[in-house]
C-alpha cells in the first residue's frame, strides 16, 4: 500500500455530526488531494478531489484497483452533477426519484466534467449519497469526490468502523468513523441515452427502476447483481 503515513481519525459521536472546525480541515484535506476514508449509506467509501489526477492515482495504488476501472464520483446535489455530466431525461427522471440515495448514474461528461475522467473513457458514474455529514464536507470542499469503496480490489467492502481503521490507520490521510453502515451497493444505471440499461442492480431494484423508466424505455440485458 506504500509508505507509511500518519493517519488523523475522526470519530463520530452519537449525532453523527462534526464540529465545522473538523469538517473545513477534511474539505481543506480533500482539496489538496489528501485521502479520505468516510461512512457513506451504503458502504465506508474512500476518496478525494476529482480535479487533481494524483489524487486518483494514490486511490488506485491503495486499494490495489486496476487502473481499466474508472472511479466513480460524488456530488452535493443534482445541480452540482450537471455541472460534469450531460444530463438526460431519463437521468432527470431517475435522480428525482433516487437522489440523493443509492443510485450511480453513468452519463456522458461535459466539457468540464472531462478532467474527471480518464481520456479513454467515454463515461462519468456519478451519484449523490443520502449522508448529510457526507455532502456537507464535498460541498465545503468546493469539488467533485473521486470515491470508491473502501477496501482492497477483490476483497469484500467494509461497513464497519473497526475494520476500516484496523485495515487502512498509516495508509491513507484520513478516516472518519462512525461504527456500522447500511451496507450493501448502488445500482448502476446507464441513462445516456432514451433507453436507460441496469448494469448492476444494487439497493435499488430493477423494477423500481422500471416503474420510473417504463420497461418499453428500458433494458435489464447484462444487468450484474
Amino acid at each position: 500500500m506504500g509508505l507509511k503515513v500518519d493517519t488523523q481519525i475522526f470519530h463520530l459521536g452519537e449525532t453523527g455530526k462534526l464540529p465545522e472546525e473538523s469538517i473545513q480541515a477534511l474539505a481543506a484535506a480533500a482539496k489538496a488531494s489528501r485521502i479520505i476514508i468516510f461512512p457513506t449509506d451504503t458502504v465506508y467509501g474512500v476518496g478525494s478531489t476529482g480535479l487533481i489526477k494524483a489524487a486518483s492515482r494514490r486511490i488506485y495504488q491503495i486499494k490495489a484497483r486496476p487502473s481499466i476501472k474508472p472511479l466513480p464520483v460524488l456530488v452535493w446535489s443534482v445541480e452540482e452533477a450537471k455541472k460534469w455530466v450531460q444530463w438526460t431525461e431519463q437521468a432527470e427522471k431517475l435522480s428525482k426519484k433516487f437522489w440523493p440515495g443509492a443510485l450511480t448514474l453513468v452519463l456522458k461528461p461535459t466539457q468540464q466534467g472531462k478532467i474527471l475522467t480518464f481520456p479513454e473513457y467515454q463515461t462519468v458514474a456519478i451519484r449523490v449519497p443520502n449522508h448529510p455529514l457526507l455532502n456537507e464536507i464535498i460541498k465545503a470542499s468546493g469539488a467533485p469526490w473521486v470515491s470508491t469503496s473502501a477496501n482492497i480490489s477483490g476483497s469484500p467492502a467494509m461497513s464497519k468502523g473497526e475494520d476500516v481503521v484496523s485495515t487502512f490507520r498509516g495508509v491513507v490521510d484520513y478516516i472518519v468513523a462512525s461504527g456500522n453502515t447500511p451496507g450493501g451497493e448502488s445500482s448502476v444505471i446507464d441513462a445516456t441515452g432514451k433507453t436507460i440499461r441496469i448494469l448492476r442492480e444494487g439497493k435499488i431494484s430493477a423494477s423500481e427502476a422500471f416503474a420510473v423508466c417504463p420497461p418499453e424505455n428500458a433494458s435489464a440485458a447484462g444487468a450484474q447483481k
